[in-house]
């Protein structure tokens, strides 16, 4: 069983302390603020979804006294979601945003709430080492259902990044870095009671310094779990445990992480093992040079996890290690990168005589990449998360 720890830990006896100290999230804009650029190839950015309901905007020059009007902003966006309801878009402008903080308005299945940056990655959420008002050191902790999440970079010196509390939520296409001591995205509620929560094209990276401490973290039952990248974190790229069931997990690609690639398995809370992860899809991932195994089992799982057609490779042990799941269309060969390097500043696309070209599944498999081409363009779907 691989011990974990959860999102939100020790902090919480600081409450009292932080909440009298704490102010709501702060901005600052200027050349001197801007972090480092990504080395590795991002995904195209491109200008947020056009919103079909009430619209609310942020920017860094703005003011928290509303009204939240282009020509008058809100500066932040915890003051945003206070103004939010269901069917609102919250766009935030390009430009730096200091702090940590937390939203809590809901959306519904008809109207869900949006919180967009206006250019994919331009608004920079950057925490400085404060805790949000509700004690939990994270730069964004989301706790309202029907919420999207999207096109955020998200960096600092808090302990996690961005902590997903609601149910029916989806993180998409955001840039989560950086975070030393802890794990870039996760999925907590008390008991683990969120459920139903999609976690798609995001690019996540070097984050925590143990086991412990993941790149992407669900902690939830049902959900999508695709195109996304995640390297360089300490321990698991993907790690799904506490209360994971039925998700689909496909198409990502995960490298050079310090406990391996993608696990799959139930323990601690909230069922302590007596519940097994179990009816999972895994398929078409790329687990490249990891250490430890590319694709394992752990602590409780059950005989309805299928892995179809992914690719393990150059991992610290070799094949996948499972405990009751079945496998079939297991790679083992290099991907054919176009440019593989450890640190990110590669390209991650296949060659065209890839062997991971029409070497898919599709089932799980996402309608597009993560730079939105329409899969399949072959005759099969592509392993990874690029379609060629």
């Amino acid at each position: 069983m691989t011990p974990t720890r959860s999102p939100g830990r020790a902090v919480v006896i600081l409450f009292v302390v932080v909440l009298a100290l704490l102010a709501a999230c702060t901005t600052t804009s200027g050349p001197d603020t801007a972090p480092a650029q990504p080395t590795y190839p991002a995904p195209a950015p491109g200008p947020a979804p056009e919103p079909s309901g009430p619209v609310l905007h942020v920017d860094p020059g703005g003011t928290d006294e509303g009204p939240g009007t282009a020509q008058r902003p809100f500066r932040t966006i915890a003051a945003a979601s206070r103004a939010a309801g269901p069917g609102t878009t919250v766009v935030v402008a390009d430009g730096t945003y200091t702090g940590a903080f937390s939203t809590r308005a809901s959306g519904t299945a008809e109207a869900r709430l949006t919180y967009v940056a206006a250019n994919k990655w331009g608004a920079r959420l950057v925490g400085d080492g404060a805790v949000a008002d509700d004690g939990v050191d994270a730069v964004w902790r989301n706790y309202g259902d029907y919420v999207d999440v999207r096109g955020f970079d998200i960096s600092g010196t808090t302990t996690d990044g961005y902590i997903e509390t609601g149910s029916w939520s989806r993180i998409l296409e955001n840039h989560v870095h950086g975070f030393s001591e802890g794990t870039c995205v996760s999925t907590y509620r008390k008991e683990y009671t969120l459920h139903d929560i999609d976690i798609i094209g995001n690019v996540v990276h070097d984050c925590g310094n143990s086991a412990l401490d993941h790149g992407i973290y669900p902690g939830h039952p049902r959900g999508t779990i695709s195109n996304n990248i995640s390297y360089g974190n300490a321990g698991f790229g993907i790690h799904c445990w506490h209360n994971c069931n039925e998700l689909v997990i496909t198409n990502n690609l995960v490298f050079r992480n310090g406990e391996g690639g993608i696990l799959v398995g139930q323990g601690d809370g909230p069922n302590d093992g007596a519940v097994p992860a179990d009816n999972m899809v895994v398929a078409n991932n790329i687990a490249y040079d990891n250490s430890g195994f590319g694709i394992r089992e752990s602590g409780a799982t059950g005989g309805g996890n299928l892995y179809l057609n992914n690719t393990v490779a150059a991992n610290g042990q070799d094949g996948l290690d499972l405990a009751a799941g079945s496998e079939s269309g297991t790679l083992t060969v290099d991907p054919g990168f176009v440019d593989y390097e450890q640190d990110g500043s590669g390209d991650y696309r296949v060659l065209p005589v890839s062997p991971m070209v029409d070497a898919g599944t599709e089932e799980g498999a996402p309608p597009f990449d993560i730079d939105g081409v329409n899969r399949p363009q072959g005759g099969n779907v592509d392993i990874g998360v690029y379609e060629r």
